[in-house]
């Protein structure tokens, strides 16, 4: 970034560039996905699924896109629903973004805890935003439009089974 930009910021046209170039970037992503996204950001993608480990519930993500980072104090996951925010405290505080080698990105797997009577009732259709919040960083996404798909669909087609 130049001195310019820097006092004067950007020209109309920058920042259109900047949203093609984050536009095709997503696209990217997406193509090179055989899963459902739970939301879409500017440079990010989040996948989801719940899993089940000893009784225990949770909410496996993937952040795909350009957040790199290396967190030890773990991350919050807030999503406001219709009715209800449920605000999710990750259940590893250390964790870190891994390099992808198709395209210029990262991957960050993050698991929260979570119950299992909110994990039934999230609903891909009834969510209207997804916020992280891990160190500086606080990324919004907005969910794809699914027609007919919800979140325990996709959390079962996503649902590993970790006791193996």
């Amino acid at each position: 970034m130049s001195v310019f930009t820097k006092l004067f910021g950007r020209s109309d046209k920058g920042q259109k560039q900047d949203q093609l170039a984050d536009t095709n970037y997503i696209e990217t992503i997406l193509k090179h996905s055989e899963d459902q996204p739970v939301g879409i950001a500017d440079q990010n993608v989040i996948y989801a699924g719940y899993a089940e480990l000893g009784g225990y519930y949770f909410l496996q993500t993937f952040v795909v896109g350009k957040l790199n980072i290396k967190a030890k104090k773990g991350a919050r996951l807030i999503m406001v629903n219709n009715d209800h925010t449920l605000d999710l405290k990750s259940d590893m505080d250390e964790f870190e973004s891994e390099n992808m080698g198709v395209f210029d990105g990262y991957v960050t797997r993050i698991d929260f805890e979570i119950e299992k009577e909110a994990a039934e009732n999230i609903k891909r259709s009834a969510i209207k935003n997804i916020t992280l919040k891990v160190k500086k960083h606080t990324i919004t996404f907005t969910p794809l439009e699914a027609e007919g798909v919800d979140e325990i669909e996709v959390a079962e087609e996503n649902k590993k089974d970790l006791t193996n």
